[in-house]
C-alpha cells in the first residue's frame, strides 16, 4: 500500500489520511479487537480438538462393534449350517 511513498516527506494531514484509510480497509484494528479475535480463535481451536478427540473415540468404538458383529455373524452362520446339516441328515 505504501511501497513508493516516503513517510518522512508526508504532512500530518497525509499521515492522518493514511491511518484513516488503514482503519477503513481493516488493515489497522484496535488492540481490544485483536485480543478478542485471539481468544475466539483459541476457543474454536479447543472446540475443534475436543471434537476430534470425540470422533476418534467414536471411531475406535465403531471398530470394536464391527468386530463383535463379524464374530456374531460367523457364530450364527455356523449354528444355521449345523442345524441345516442335522435336519438334512435326520439325526434329530
Amino acid at each position: 500500500m505504501l511501497d513508493g511513498v516516503s513517510i518522512i516527506g508526508l504532512t500530518p494531514a497525509g499521515l492522518l489520511l493514511i491511518v484513516v484509510l488503514m482503519v477503513l480497509t481493516g488493515r489497522l484494528i484496535p488492540r481490544a479487537t485483536y485480543l478478542e479475535k485471539v481468544r475466539e480463535a483459541a476457543q474454536w481451536r479447543a472446540a475443534y480438538e475436543a471434537s476430534e478427540k470425540a470422533r476418534s473415540m467414536s471411531d475406535s468404538q465403531t471398530r470394536e462393534l464391527l468386530e463383535v458383529a463379524k464374530t456374531s455373524e460367523r457364530f450364527l452362520s455356523a449354528v444355521v449350517e449345523t442345524s441345516t446339516h442335522i435336519i438334512k441328515s435326520g439325526d434329530s
